[in-house]
């Protein structure tokens, strides 16, 4: 076996970027322990290792006695938990502040060894988004009680089952425009999936007595504009690209949050008034040895099922 049958506890593994770190951790032979709301909706998950080399467990990430139960055994501890917006139900500051807090205290107690937590790429003080407060809260809460803790901050991520590509994809089969809001001149560092599960896999064994915190950024940046761009290439389809200033999106914002699953939300509106990239003041994607993946390289595998003629068009 690569790493003797260690075991990890991974909190959020149901969600994008679980999925697909789940085959790498498989793959290497590692065991899990999956926390999850409801084990019968999450069974595809097994299906993702041999027999018996992943486990789910029906848990409640706010009580101490379901989260001991996970992390009971096991070597390290992944967090991937996190929201886009708020509903009744989940709040930032539940979910990216308090959940990260009662974890590392938890794993301090249960002796593990390294816990990794998935945060958000440009997330600092005085930040007007409530997301990006939330989100570096629970950084500082992971910092201050367990030092062998890594930090990884991804910008926004793609992959076969993003919210990003698809959501604007799924606009433009119905919608003559594409908004750009505040112009589209917000920059990010657009990152795989694949390289942020790899990224995941490199830190767990990392020996490091204090925390480390690393930026992870695609290979190149990107205007929201020139990500528009992109997708209606791929897809073929020829859309107007129109600027709203951020005034008339927050205002817009305000209706949209109300539906089932919110095209934009007044959080978000603040989110976009700042580049999204790597800022070089931590060690990044490069510094754990991968060269990330390029967005023509991933895109069409996916996308190409919004094109008229599917994979044919």
């Amino acid at each position: 076996m690569q790493n003797n049958q260690k075991i990890i506890g991974i909190f959020g593994a149901g969600g994008f970027i679980g999925r697909h770190l789940m085959r790498q951790l498989t793959k290497l032979d590692y065991r899990v322990k999956v926390a999850t709301r409801n084990p019968y909706l999450k069974g595809y998950l097994k299906t993702l290792g041999s027999p018996g080399q992943i486990e789910l467990f029906k848990s409640d990430i706010f009580n101490p006695e379901d989260i001991k139960q996970i992390l009971n055994n096991c070597d390290l501890a992944i967090n991937l938990v996190g929201i886009l917006y708020e509903t009744r139900k989940q709040k930032f500051d539940y979910i990216h502040s308090q959940f990260p807090y009662l974890l590392s205290n938890l794993c301090n107690e249960v002796g593990i060894k390294n816990l990794v937590h998935v945060s958000a790429l440009g997330v600092k003080e005085n930040h007007i988004s409530k997301y990006a407060q939330s989100k570096l809260q629970g950084e500082k809460n992971i910092l201050d009680t367990f030092k062998s803790s890594v930090i990884l901050r991804p910008s926004i991520v793609f992959g076969p089952e993003d919210k990003f590509f698809n959501t604007f994809a799924s606009i433009a089969q119905f919608s003559p425009i594409l908004p750009l809001i505040g112009g589209g001149k917000t920059k990010f560092a657009p990152i795989y999936v694949g390289d942020v599960a790899k990224a995941i896999v490199k830190t767990l064994e990392l020996n490091n007595s204090k925390p480390k915190i690393y930026e992870l950024g695609g290979p190149e940046n990107y205007s929201f504009r020139e990500l528009m761009e992109i997708l209606l290439t791929e897809i073929k389809k020829k859309r107007f690209l129109i600027s709203i200033p951020f005034g008339a999106a927050k205002f817009q914002s305000y209706f949209l949050q109300m539906m089932p699953n919110p095209l934009l939300t007044p959080d978000q509106v603040e989110l976009l008034k700042h580049n999204n990239i790597v800022s070089g003041d931590h060690p990044t994607l490069k510094d754990l040895g991968i060269s990330g993946t390029q967005i023509q390289s991933i895109l069409p595998k996916y996308i190409y099922r919004f094109r008229a003629g599917g994979q044919f068009g």
